[in-house]
């Protein structure tokens, strides 16, 4: 019996000295680049250049409600030969615009991606100095715990650090 407990007082004195307090901070990477004013004035960019694509995309969407209507009223007065190959003309203007609509969602979802990726990256090379600098064994993002003390939030810390980098967030425009 003595034996048994001089066993688990051996175990746990060898275990538990592993077992350390660790210095833990928490940062929101959300709120960080949402909030970044680089970020912000790009969006406000990109929204802006959108905005001519988005209007031609409108004008030629009315076009094609047009044609299909005109279309339509032409069934009447055509034979099915005429109107067959109206359809087929409408349909693949109708499949080209769907095409580059299509394309134009994905290439500023992609130059989106790129900018959140290079402000993220700028975010892990600021943690990594900040976690260096104060000794701080784990950094979790905002949305990796439950509940933690106000007191280890660092992200206004690495906000006021990100925003002294003057960062060029750039992007492509749509070809």
């Amino acid at each position: 019996m003595k034996f048994k407990y001089l066993i688990f007082i051996i175990f746990i004195y060898f275990f538990t000295s592993k077992i350390v307090a660790q210095t833990i901070a928490i940062v929101d990477i959300q709120k960080l680049i949402d909030n970044n004013e680089t970020y912000i004035i790009t969006m406000d960019k990109i929204e802006l250049n959108q905005k001519k694509y988005l209007e031609n995309f409108k004008i030629k969407e009315n076009e094609l409600k047009k044609k299909l209507e005109d279309i339509e009223n032409s069934k009447i007065l055509l034979n099915d030969k005429n109107i067959n190959k109206q359809i087929d003309d409408y349909n693949n203007e109708l499949s080209n615009f769907s095409l580059r609509v299509d394309k134009f969602n994905a290439h500023f979802q992609s130059e989106i991606s790129k900018i959140r990726e290079r402000l993220l990256n700028e975010i892990i090379i600021l943690l990594e100095k900040y976690a260096l600098d104060n000794k701080i064994d784990l950094i979790l993002d905002a949305t990796s715990y439950l509940i933690a003390s106000n007191s280890l939030d660092i992200t206004d810390f690495i906000k006021q650090e990100l925003n002294k980098k003057k960062l060029k967030l750039e992007y492509k425009n749509f070809e």
